[in-house]
């Protein structure tokens, strides 16, 4: 589950499907740091990457302004295609969110998050007094050895 922090889709992405699904969704194994109040938790995690493009969640894309992240894909022309929404969303999530560096700075509901780009150098900065699980510590004591994507702020994606 989400929790406010920043985070890197790493890899691992799959494909969820099947019956008792409204629709597809994907997963990602992901490097978090995890805010609650002023303690930091690093861990590996996987997550619903998908969550990002829901209509519920927002994208903040200069710091300020923001757009409903379902918008910030191409959807397929036959709406009720669910192989068609997989590969589209498949698509965007490689392109545009797998290896950049993201902070959520909100999660009001289970699925509704505010999200933005950060820079890797911001991602790298470990807060002082973080907690983490064993799964983080290479990150942690070895973080030049990542190399994450990086997008502009004012990029809209």
């Amino acid at each position: 589950m989400f929790k406010k922090g920043t985070l890197v889709f790493t890899d691992g992405l799959k494909l969820h499907e099947g019956a008792g699904l409204s629709a597809p969704y994907f997963t990602a194994r992901a490097i978090v740091v995890a805010q609650s109040g002023d303690q930091y938790h690093g861990s590996i995690e996987e997550l619903p990457v998908s969550d990002l493009i829901l209509k519920q969640s927002s994208f903040l894309y200069d710091g300020v302004n923001t757009r409903e992240a379902h918008k910030l894909y191409t959807w397929p022309r036959n709406l009720g295609d669910h192989k068609a929404w997989a590969e589209s969303k498949k698509a965007f999530l490689e392109q545009h969110v797998m290896h950049f560096p993201l902070q959520i700075r909100a999660v009001e509901q289970e699925h509704h998050l505010t999200w933005e780009f950060i820079t890797p150098e911001q991602f790298k900065k470990m807060p002082a007094g973080i907690t983490y699980d064993e799964a983080f510590r290479d990150f942690y004591e070895h973080p030049g050895n990542y190399f994450f994507l990086r997008k502009e702020r004012n990029d809209p994606v």
